[in-house]
């Protein structure tokens, strides 16, 4: 019964989704990220709105010219007047700049969400890697035992070891049962919460094979690629702020009188006596300051984070190296145990304790590849390999 409940496991994990599939679906499946490419839409639309004629102004005008109605004859006049307000051709591209700037940090900041989204779809994964992992190595210990049950049971049926000996590896066996149970509800809560995250159904299977290396191109980190459009939005704003005047008025009337016709055209040119602007002006050098010190301040924190990141890579793979021989070692010295205990040259609590090592050995083993793969999403991440 075991192993066919074994069995269906692995039978489930072929027709599981691999890692790029899930990805894929986690991505297309995600609202937040709908939503955060639609504002760049929402960035131009704003930005035409600011650039776009205003309506013109229409005016109309009766007039008399009577001085007393009772004695003389009404004298009627008339004016129509037009009026229509233009931004100054400098500014209006000012604004066209501002405007192209905000579409390209909208659609910087959902490339900076969207390589957010894959890091931490990446960290939830490999926590259910490891957890997989780690119930294979608890088969091979599951294997081990039934294999020195196996031995124990001959050795007791042929009178060479007493019964404690077989119970002994019979609890080993069952503890190791227990284990895995627990085991597999870990899995299943890992595997639920990477789903959840992505907004996918927990009928779900899912691989637990992908490997990640490190991208052998360099980008820029989405977060700086932010800042640095943050940086170009505050340059745009501060030009803009920098325009004392924006508008001008041109206006054309004609009037009808009694005795005569005017026809009148002019400019209304604001004068910035009690309004230059001076406090947007100051407010963007400010804005732009701050982006550059927030993009500086956050370049040193992640080029020391990559150097630390690359240290401990460095040791874990010498550790890695250590734990491979080591469990090397006692691989063939387990084997050995396990042929002398058949010919009861070994007793059962040595083979044991040897078996025991060896799955510690394992098991800090799978941890440390597990380790490094957990530094290489971050350095891939800091690079910028999940930009686009």
């Amino acid at each position: 019964m075991k192993k066919n409940i074994i069995g269906l496991f692995y039978v489930a994990m072929l027709h599981a989704q691999n890692y790029d599939a899930l990805l894929e679906l986690a991505i297309q499946n995600n609202a937040q990220l709908q939503i955060a490419q639609s504002q760049g839409e929402q960035a131009k639309l704003q930005g035409q709105m600011t650039t776009r004629l205003e309506n013109p102004n229409v005016e109309f005008e009766f007039s008399d010219f009577s001085n007393r109605r009772l004695l003389r004859e009404n004298q009627i006049g008339a004016r129509v007047g037009a009026s229509q307000s233009l931004l100054l051709p400098w500014v209006k591209e000012n604004k066209k700049r501002l405007t192209q700037t905000q579409v390209e940090e909208q659609e910087q900041s959902f490339k900076f969400f969207k390589a957010q989204f894959i890091y931490r779809f990446n960290r939830l994964y490999i926590l259910y890697k490891e957890s997989v992992k780690q119930r294979e190595l608890q088969q091979e210990a599951l294997e081990i035992s039934q294999r020195i049950v196996s031995i124990a049971k001959g050795r007791f049926e042929g009178g060479t070891v007493a019964k404690s000996e077989l119970f002994q590896a019979q609890i080993e066996e069952q503890e190791i049962l227990g284990e895995l149970k627990s085991l597999e509800l870990e899995i299943l809560k890992r595997k639920n919460e990477l789903l959840r995250f992505a907004n996918l159904k927990t009928s779900l299977n899912i691989e637990a094979e992908h490997q990640f290396f490190e991208t052998s191109s360099s980008s820029t980190h989405p977060l700086l690629r932010l800042r640095e459009k943050k940086e170009e939005v505050a340059k745009a704003k501060l030009a803009v702020a920098s325009n004392s005047i924006e508008r001008l008025e041109v206006f054309s009337e004609m009037e009808a009188e009694p005795d005569q016709d005017v026809f009148r055209i002019g400019v209304s040119l604001p004068l910035p006596i009690f309004n230059d602007k001076s406090q947007e002006k100051q407010l963007a050098k400010i804005e732009l300051n701050n982006q550059k010190l927030a993009r500086e301040s956050e370049q040193r924190a992640l080029n020391l984070e990559l150097e630390q990141l690359y240290q401990e890579i460095e040791r874990e793979e010498r550790l890695k190296a250590q734990y491979k021989a080591l469990e090397e070692e006692q691989n063939r010295l387990l084997e050995l145990y396990q042929r002398g205990y058949s010919i009861a040259k070994i007793n059962i609590l040595k083979l044991s304790n040897i078996k025991k090592e060896l799955l510690i050995t394992k098991k800090k083993l799978l941890s440390t590849k597990l380790s490094i793969e957990k530094n290489i999403i971050k350095i891939n991440y800091i690079k910028g390999a999940y930009n686009e």
